[in-house]
């Protein structure tokens, strides 16, 4: 796995595309697992692992976006902070893809007919 660092919004852009594009049922997997507020980063992680064993590109760069572990006393007192900086680019580019297409099939649509 890469060393981790930080990961750019174009990076997490084209994972997330990569997966869509791989395995729709794959993708709304990810966003399961990153809309939920109850797992901190590296549980998190752990999960998205799992989902992407059998797709070793997709789990090799699925590396870059590991949580750096912290002290186990500070990461469940500031779970929801880590967990809002890990899952927030996730987050963000997955409601930009799943309303890309509904939005443009409505913006194209004729208007309704008298």
């Amino acid at each position: 796995m890469s060393k981790w660092g930080s990961v750019t919004f174009e990076e997490s852009l084209r994972f997330v595309k990569r997966v869509k594009a791989r395995d729709y049922m794959l993708y709304l997997s990810l966003l399961n697992v990153l809309t939920r507020n109850d797992q901190i980063p590296l549980e998190a992680y752990d999960e998205l692992s799992t989902l992407f064993r059998h797709h070793e590109d997709l789990l090799e760069e699925l590396g870059k976006f590991r949580p750096l572990p912290a002290p186990s006393i500070t990461v469940y007192s500031q779970s929801s902070i880590w967990m809002l900086i890990f899952l927030m680019p996730f987050l963000l580019l997955s409601l930009l893809l799943a309303f890309e297409k509904p939005l443009d099939s409505f913006l194209l649509r004729p208007p309704f007919a008298a």
